[in-house]
């Protein structure tokens, strides 16, 4: 089965190592709650260190990551088929909580990254003759 760039999906990434690790800590979490269970005072830790996080109504809620789920050059890669404007539930960037890129059918949705202008820098070869002048 071949196919193109543009039939990326964020939705077809498979799971990544930070994803396993957060599972990890979350599983090692409800075992430890499991196995002080018959204590009449157990020791808890906070959930927050162990894979979860406080969502806006101070509710708990799962953690999936730390970081990115993929590499940077996979990210520009993935795409939505959004045609007319980029909404929940339809558009697979925003229901993974991911920019929309370059590779996106919409080129004008709210949704896409803020570019930031580079940022000039002193070539190598100006630098060479700044030494060669001190010297």
């Amino acid at each position: 089965m071949s196919c193109s760039v543009r039939d990326v999906e964020s939705s077809q990434l498979p799971p990544c190592e930070d994803c396993l690790f957060m599972h990890a800590l979350r599983a090692n979490y409800q075992a430890a709650i499991w196995r002080r269970s018959l204590q009449s005072q157990p020791f808890v830790a906070n959930p927050t260190d162990c894979g979860w996080m406080t969502d806006e109504d101070g509710k708990l809620a799962v953690n999936w990551m730390r970081g990115s789920p993929a590499p940077d050059a996979v990210m520009q890669l993935l795409s939505c088929k959004c045609v007319r404007s980029c909404e929940l539930p339809k558009c697979t960037c925003l229901s993974n909580g991911l920019k929309c890129t370059d590779m996106c059918r919409l080129q004008t949705c709210q949704n896409k990254a803020i570019e930031e202008e580079p940022v000039a820098q002193q070539s190598d070869s100006e630098s060479d003759v700044d030494d060669i002048e001190e010297d």
